[in-house]
């Protein structure tokens, strides 16, 4: 009986506990009920003056009551009661807060401080969403980081795409339509203070390019099996390749040519006979294929470039170096000349020999290949020569005078040329060589002589090459006081002369007259046609579209004609 009665007055005191306890409880305005609102979506910095601005909350399921408090000067337009509301901002210090209540009372609050925007936004630095694979008929979502200064921000999407839901927020859906191959999608912020610029990502709907193909390029042997790969191409479900005709391409589980897999790597199997060709492969996804990657296949290398080095001028010369431009997939390169009799090459099987000439030779072919474990490569040829190549152009005039012993004399130089040893200079009839034959600088005298070619060709011991030449036209020709070249009665300076040339004469009377220009060919490239005054006629050519070289002027008169040798630089 005593412990009955122990046991009841426990359980009344640990009542009485829990009473106590439960009626110290609730005290905060907040914590009679566990209800609570998520963050609240709306911009923090606001303007004065600004009206309509919206914020809200998710809705919260059970919630009936959903209420508003704004900063002191701020009013609700709209919207106190429910999960969304819009504020109007004379002075937009404080805070904006809300809290749910289920019918228990309020959940504790949710709440965004609001400011005095500085400034507008900065322009938005990323966009996350799909950019391919992004496939008609279906829904997908991009979303920009929040800027605390933002207000709304402003989302233009492709042809063939269209906004769902979410404008003027960081996240929009969207909806792709048929027809929607690629595009540009493109974002801004704002706020009250201005607008940024756009920041724009490329859509695709489908995969990227694949990346290089990995896999021997040279050296893929008829017969042999090689593998090749991409590397994985984001939002790829397959890969399709493509091989030369002839080959075999498999997977461990299937194949052909071409072949579609969900790897990205195969195995391609050349059939006897394979030189040359392309391997392609694209990458799908559920919507559509990228572009083809390609990479270029041979079975042996290919022919080698341009063969470096000496081709004239080799006569009784030792270690003299040739080279070619290292060939992919060489792994040995094989030298020849024909006839080799009057060479030794040392070096042979690499891309560079030293090759001895001895006295006899004159002219051979040298010829190198490109080999590896598949075979070789067509030969790369070329001729080379014992004696000197011809000297290269003639520096010098291409007119002279012959009347007068103060400018009678040109000067004519060529550039050295490989393996000369002397030059053999030719000058015009009646002309003379004060000094210089046998070297690449000669002078020449002109007096007495007649039109014709200054020539020159480089000698060694082995032979002598073919000439280089320029004509000349030799003339009677007077000097003024000035330096120009005068005949009779017409004068013409400067000559040389490069942009202007002077044309003077004197007429006693007034006469028709015409100048005509013309070039080494005959060619007639300037007409003038005037009437001259009584006394010194003046006439300026502009040489400017002329070419370099040696002209006629011909100054037409009722009285006659005279003809001047013109030269411009």
């Amino acid at each position: 009986m005593k412990k009955l009665i122990t046991m009841i007055m426990l359980t009344l005191l640990n009542l009485a506990v829990v009473m106590i306890a439960g009626a110290n409880t609730g005290s905060s305005s907040y914590d009679q009920s566990s209800i609570a609102v998520g963050a609240i979506t709306g911009p923090a910095a606001v303007c004065l003056n600004q009206t309509g601005v919206n914020y809200s909350v998710e809705v919260v399921p059970g919630v009936i009551d959903y209420n508003w408090s704004v900063p002191v000067g701020a009013s609700i337009a709209s919207g106190q009661g429910t999960n969304s509301i819009v504020v109007d901002f004379p002075t937009p210090f404080g805070d904006i807060c809300v809290t749910a209540d289920d019918g228990t009372g309020p959940g504790a609050p949710s709440c965004v401080t609001t400011f005095l925007a500085p400034g507008k936004p900065l322009t938005p630095t990323a966009i996350n969403g799909p950019t391919t694979t992004v496939c008609p008929n279906h829904v997908y979502t991009y979303t920009v980081p929040a800027d605390p200064l933002a207000s709304s921000y402003n989302w233009v999407v492709p042809n063939y795409m269209s906004i769902i839901d979410g404008q003027g927020t960081t996240t929009i859906n969207v909806s792709v339509a048929t027809g929607f191959i690629w595009g540009y999608l493109r974002v801004s912020a704002s706020n009250c203070r201005g607008t940024t610029g756009q920041y724009t990502i490329g859509v695709f709907s489908a995969p990227g390019r694949p990346g290089a193909v990995t896999g021997p390029a040279v050296g893929a042997c008829p017969g042999g099996t090689y593998t090749y790969s991409v590397a994985p191409v984001v939002g790829a479900t397959s890969y399709t390749w493509y091989a030369p005709a002839g080959c075999v391409i498999s997977t461990a589980a299937s194949s052909g040519n071409p072949l579609t897999s969900s790897t990205n790597s195969v195995d391609i199997t050349f059939p006897i006979g394979f030189t040359y060709g392309s391997l392609f492969v694209s990458a799908n996804s559920g919507c559509n294929s990228s572009p083809r990657r390609e990479l270029k296949i041979r079975s042996v290398p290919q022919k080698p470039g341009g063969i470096h080095g000496p081709f004239y001028g080799v006569c009784d010369m030792s270690s003299v170096m040739y080279w070619v431009d290292s060939v992919p997939g060489a792994s040995t390169y094989s030298w020849s000349f024909t006839p080799g009799t009057y060479t030794t090459i040392s070096g042979n099987g690499n891309d560079t020999i030293y090759v001895d000439f001895n006295s006899a030779f004159r002219q051979a072919t040298l010829c190198v290949t490109a080999y590896n474990s598949c075979g070789s490569s067509v030969a790369r040829c070329c001729v080379v020569f014992a004696r000197p190549q011809t000297p290269g152009l003639i520096d010098g005039p291409t007119g002279a005078c012959n009347s007068n012993p103060l400018i009678s004399q040109a000067f004519y130089q060529i550039q050295p040329v490989f393996g000369a040893i002397e030059y053999v200079w030719t000058v015009p009839p009646g002309a003379s060589i004060v000094i210089g034959q046998g070297t690449t600088q000669l002078t020449v005298e002109y007096l007495g002589a007649s039109s014709g070619n200054v020539t020159v060709a480089a000698q060694n011991d082995c032979g002598i090459s073919p000439a280089r030449v320029v004509g000349v036209i030799v003339n009677p020709c007077r000097m003024g006081g000035d330096g120009s070249i005068l005949s009779n009665t017409v004068s013409v300076f400067p000559n040389p002369a490069k942009d202007k040339l002077a044309v003077q004469f004197e007429s006693t009377n007034t006469e028709k007259y015409s100048i005509r220009l013309i070039d080494i060919t005959g060619r007639e490239v300037l007409a003038i046609n005037r009437e001259s005054i009584t006394g010194i006629n003046n006439e300026t050519i502009d040489l400017s579209e002329f070419s370099k070289g040696l002209y006629i002027l011909n100054v037409i008169r009722e009285q006659g004609q005279e003809k001047i040798k013109v030269v411009i630089e």
